[in-house]
């Protein structure tokens, strides 16, 4: 089995460490850590070119497309990211503004993650729930999170981090073995229909989208969505369609 993790601190510190105890605890996994903040990874400059045209038509030559490969190869990955104000810093969002485009065109259904966040107070809760929202857009089947407080560094905090580490990565090692999916959420339906719907209005400007949703006519999933999710996600495209008609088209 193979778990790629990505750290989105900046330095080798708290999140660091916990990702490398992993390492550590579990040796038979084939277990690769990437700091984002040793690689080459340029900002994102809002040109939107992969997402209309194709991610290949990004500018930056960097080593986006060395991770997108890793994540490929992995058969789980787990996002870890510290928090700086209240959030993920800015190293873990440039990182998502990178894969943008995959919002549209998501690469990674069926491939199995967990999130973390570390924190000294305030900030993990939140950060996961964003972490988990924009990593399952992308397709992944998010399932298990993990929030750590690093304040006081005592034994018993430690022992309560790595409580909570063993069992998110436990439940992410027995989905992989299982196999077992996730039922497609609402906010992944949705974007799948909105996405198909938008760029077949406007196949012109929305190229990559037309590309990709032409000849799909389902979310791709092995487990399909309720008929509640799918007829809601439906109706909610077609009330912002109708403002689109209105307003925009």
């Amino acid at each position: 089995m193979k778990i790629l993790a990505i750290c989105g601190s900046p330095h080798r510190g708290n999140t660091y460490e916990v990702l490398s105890k992993i390492e550590e605890d579990y040796p038979d996994i084939d277990y690769k850590l990437l700091m984002l903040g040793e690689l080459n990874l340029q900002k994102c400059i809002g040109c939107y070119g992969c997402v209309l045209y194709g991610e290949e038509h990004c500018p930056l030559k960097d080593d986006r497309d060395m991770i997108i490969q890793e994540i490929m190869d992995a058969d789980g990955v787990i996002f870890a990211s510290s928090i700086n104000v209240n959030h993920i810093p800015a190293l873990m969002k440039d990182f998502m503004g990178r894969l943008g485009f995959m919002s549209h065109r998501p690469p990674f259904y069926g491939k199995y993650a967990m999130v973390m966040a570390v924190c000294a107070m305030f900030g993990a809760k939140q950060a996961n729930e964003y972490m988990k929202g924009i990593f399952t857009t992308f397709g992944f089947d998010v399932v298990s999170c993990a929030e750590l407080g690093v304040a006081t560094k005592t034994k018993k905090e430690i022992a309560w981090n790595q409580e909570k580490v063993t069992k998110a990565f436990n439940t992410l090692i027995d989905r992989i073995k299982q196999g077992q999916k996730s039922t497609p959420t609402l906010r992944q339906i949705l974007h799948f229909y909105l996405f198909k719907t938008i760029s077949e209005y406007n196949k012109e400007h929305y190229q990559a989208d037309y590309q990709y949703y032409k000849d799909k006519t389902e979310f791709a999933s092995d487990r399909k969505p309720s008929f509640f999710k799918k007829m809601l996600a439906q109706l909610m495209v077609k009330n912002m369609m109708w403002d689109f008609s209105k307003n925009r088209l």
